[in-house]
């Protein structure tokens, strides 16, 4: 684990909760304090359940878990923050078993990943799963996005991806003239389309890389107006 820190704090910001079996606070350092703007009392902040969705919880318990077992989670969790300076900031977060004299007790690193993934409002790489290791995307080479729950299934050069983040709150930091919603399900890169397909009244786009993606006729308007065809 220690290697691994090294590793991380070279190249990221740092932050790291240290907490109990039971997700109690035992403390933190500086980052979170000074990004997030949060103090250790007994009125305030004690537990992870009192600053995360019951979504996120369940997946950081799931992680306290598998770090329990295996002295690290074999997932991220990925999180986009509001400051204390009110700017959005993302964060990338590991758990790990604390081991000697320190038992039941678990560290969470969080490292920024803003400057690595955004320039300024919009995403420019995204990370995504590769076995237990997370890759950072250029979005140029995307040629679309599926919703998959509260993941996103990418395909990057022809190979699929999952990425940790919704295709709702993906689209939010997209560059609008790159990419564009064609489907509730689908987003795809204006760069890699092909062709516009009509088939038995349903429209479609053929992919640079000969994928088939479907067209809403809700979004079909937007898709037109994109290339002045409205």
């Amino acid at each position: 684990m220690i290697q691994i820190f090294f590793e991380l704090i070279k190249n990221f910001r740092i932050g790291l909760v240290v907490f109990d079996k039971e997700l109690n606070i035992i403390c933190f350092n500086h980052v979170i304090e000074e990004d997030f703007g949060f103090s250790l009392s007994p009125e305030r902040l004690s537990n992870l359940a009192q600053i995360h969705s019951p979504k996120a919880l369940k997946q950081i318990s799931q992680m306290t878990k598998e770090a329990e077992m295996y002295q690290q989670s074999s997932n991220y969790i990925l999180k986009i923050f509001p400051t204390s300076n009110k700017k959005n900031k993302i964060f990338l977060g590991k758990v790990f078993l604390l081991k000697g004299y320190c038992p039941n007790r678990f560290i969470a690193i969080l490292y920024e990943t803003t400057n690595l993934m955004t320039e300024g409002s919009n995403i420019v790489k995204l990370p995504v799963y590769e076995g237990n290791n997370l890759l950072f995307l250029d979005l140029k080479d995307i040629s679309f996005l599926k919703a998959a729950g509260n993941y996103t299934e990418i395909i990057y050069k022809q190979k699929l991806y999952l990425c940790p983040l919704s295709l709702a709150r993906i689209e939010k930091r997209l560059d609008p003239k790159m990419f564009i919603r064609v489907h509730r399900s689908f987003i795809v890169n204006t760069h890699h389309i092909k062709k516009l397909l009509k088939e038995e009244g349903k429209n479609y786009i053929l992919l640079r890389d000969k994928q088939i993606i479907p067209v809403s006729k809700k979004k079909l308007r937007d898709l037109l107006g994109l290339f002045g065809l409205k």
